[in-house]
C-alpha cells in the first residue's frame, strides 16, 4: 500500500495534489542563457521518474496471462487492424503483446521518440536565444534566429512557455544598445536563419494537410509555434492561421517594433547583408527552458514545435539542422538506448507524415526510456495527465474508462485512419505498467477505436 501511494505521490500525481517529481523540475537549477543549447546535463544529475519514486516491484506482481488476457478480451472486435504492447516499467518484461513486431502509421505518438530525442541531446534547463547582433557597420544589423519559434509579437509573459520572449522586448534592448552606440540614420536588420537548413517542408507530408495548417514550413525563428498573432498580439490557440513565411513575419514585426523603439532618431529597413564573422551581441530574448517547450509540445500535440525541437536537437547531435538530420538523430537516440528499430520507417518528427512506420514494442520502449532513464527525468513528466491535462482532457470520460483518470499519462495520435496512445499506467496494485496502442485502417471508426483504447488502458489500471 504504502509503494502504491509513494508511485501515484511522485509519479503520476493528480489533479489535486503537485505530485513532488514535478515539485522537483519546477525548482531545478535555472537556465543557462544559450544561442542554440547548453552542455548536456552531467549523467546523473536529474532524476528518473521511477527513480524518485518507489519500485514497481515492490507492488504486488500480477500474472502475465491476466494481463494478456486483459488486453485480448478489450481489442475483441475492435475496428481496423491493431498493435500491442505491454512493459512492465521497471525491469522492461514484457506483460502483453499483439502484433507489437508490425510497423504501422504511429500519428502523433511519433513526438515520443521526438521528445527522448530532445532529451538524449538537449540540457532540460537550457533556452533559446533570439539575438541582435552587429559587425564593423553599426548600421547593419542581424536578427539572429536561435530555435526560438515561441515568441509573443510584444512583451514577453515570464508565466508562459508559448510566449516567454517578446519581440518588444527585443526591440527595446537594441534600440538602449544603439543609442548608447551614439548610432542614428538608416538601419538596416537582415534575417539569419542558418541554423536549419535544407527543405522547409518535408517531402512526406501530404500537400492537404500544409494547406489546412496541420504542418508548415519550419523557420528557427517564429511568433506563437507558427502562427498568426490574433489582432491584439495575442496567441491564436492551435486553429490559428499560418504565415506565409514565418521568420520573415518574426523579422517584419521586429523592424516595426524597432521602429517605434527609435522614433525619429533613425529609420529601420530589411536588409540583406550576411551575418558579420566578428559579430556583437546588441541585445538578446530567451525562450522557455527546453523541457518545458517539450512538455507543451506532447500536451498541446503541437507539431511545428515537434519539427523545430527536433532540428534542434539533431544539430546538438552532429547533425543538420533538416529534415534528414531529424530523421538520422532519431534513429541514432533508439540505438543509442538499445531500442529495435526493425521495420521503422522514421520519416518526420510530429507524426503527420502517413509513411512514419514504428512498432508498439518501439514506442513502449521509448516511453520506458523516457520513464526510467535519469537524464530524461523532466522530459518524461511532460506527457499529459489521463481526464486532466493537455490533449487528454476530456479522455476517459465513460464509465467504463473512468479508472485511468489521474493515473495515466500518455501521449495521444490521431489522423484519418489512426488511434494510438502510448505512456504508462499506475495499477492498483502499486506497479506501473508502460504500454502502446496503435489502431489503423479505422477510417470513419476514430472514435469507437478510441473508446477501445480507453477502456483497455482502463482495465489496465484496475489490476
Amino acid at each position: 500500500m504504502v509503494a502504491g501511494l509513494l508511485i501515484i505521490a511522485l509519479i503520476l500525481g493528480s489533479v489535486w495534489a503537485i505530485p513532488a517529481v514535478l515539485a522537483e523540475t519546477e525548482a531545478g537549477e535555472p537556465g543557462r542563457p544559450i544561442n542554440v543549447v547548453s552542455a548536456p546535463a552531467e549523467p546523473g544529475e536529474l532524476p528518473g521518474v521511477l527513480d524518485a519514486a518507489a519500485s514497481s516491484s515492490e507492488g504486488p506482481g500480477t500474472a502475465d496471462d491476466v494481463i494478456q488476457e486483459t488486453v485480448t478480451a478489450e481489442l475483441a472486435g475492435a475496428p481496423g487492424s491493431s498493435s500491442v504492447t505491454v512493459l512492465d516499467a521497471e525491469s522492461g518484461q514484457v506483460r502483453a503483446e499483439r502484433a507489437s513486431g508490425e510497423a504501422r502509421i504511429p500519428a502523433s505518438n511519433q513526438k515520443t521518440l521526438t521528445a527522448l530525442t530532445v532529451a538524449e541531446h538537449l540540457d532540460p534547463y537550457s533556452r533559446l536565444a533570439t539575438a541582435v547582433e552587429t559587425g564593423e557597420d553599426p548600421h547593419r544589423l542581424t536578427l539572429v534566429a536561435g530555435g526560438d519559434t515561441l515568441l509573443a509579437p510584444g512583451k514577453g509573459d515570464p508565466d508562459a512557455v508559448n510566449g516567454r520572449a517578446g519581440l518588444e522586448d527585443l526591440a527595446e534592448r537594441t534600440a538602449s544598445a544603439l543609442t548608447e552606440r551614439g548610432v542614428r540614420g538608416e538601419i538596416t536588420v537582415s534575417l539569419d536563419t542558418s541554423l536549419f537548413s535544407g527543405p522547409a517542408l518535408n517531402p512526406g507530408w501530404a500537400q492537404e494537410d500544409v494547406a489546412a495548417g496541420e504542418i508548415t514550413a519550419v523557420s528557427p525563428l517564429a511568433m506563437y509555434s507558427h502562427r498568426v498573432p490574433t489582432s491584439d498580439g495575442k496567441d491564436p490557440g492551435s486553429r490559428g492561421e499560418r504565415p506565409e513565411n514565418a521568420g520573415e513575419a518574426a523579422a517584419d514585426e521586429f523592424r516595426e517594433r524597432l521602429r517605434n523603439q527609435l522614433g525619429t532618431r533613425a529609420t529601420v529597413t530589411p536588409g540583406e547583408h550576411a551575418r558579420p564573422e566578428q559579430a556583437v551581441e546588441l541585445a538578446r530574448v530567451e525562450s522557455a527552458p527546453l523541457h518545458e517547450q517539450a512538455a507543451y509540445m506532447l500536451a498541446q500535440s503541437d507539431n511545428s514545435l515537434a519539427e523545430t525541437l527536433a532540428r534542434v536537437a539533431a544539430r546538438e547531435a552532429g547533425e543538420q539542422g533538416s529534415v534528414t538530420g531529424v530523421q538520422r538523430a532519431i534513429r541514432a537516440t533508439l540505438e543509442a538506448h538499445s531500442i529495435d528499430v526493425a521495420g521503422a520507417d522514421v520519416i518526420d518528427a510530429s507524426g503527420m507524415a502517413v509513411s512514419n512506420r514504428v512498432t508498439t514494442g518501439l514506442l513502449a520502449q521509448a516511453t520506458r526510456a523516457l520513464l526510467i532513464d535519469p537524464d530524461a527525468g523532466p522530459y518524461g513528466q511532460g506527457l499529459p495527465l489521463g481526464g486532466a491535462t493537455g490533449t487528454l482532457t476530456d479522455r476517459f470520460d465513460d464509465p467504463d474508462e473512468r479508472a485511468a483518470r489521474g493515473l495515466t499519462r500518455a501521449k495521444t495520435g490521431t489522423l484519418n485512419s489512426v488511434v494510438s496512445l502510448s505512456g504508462y499506467v499506475q495499477r492498483a496494485g502499486g506497479e506501473v505498467l508502460v504500454y502502446s496502442v496503435i489502431f489503423n485502417d479505422v477510417q470513419g471508426q476514430t472514435g469507437a477505436a478510441r473508446d477501445t483504447v480507453d477502456r483497455t488502458v482502463a482495465a489496465l489500471a484496475q489490476g
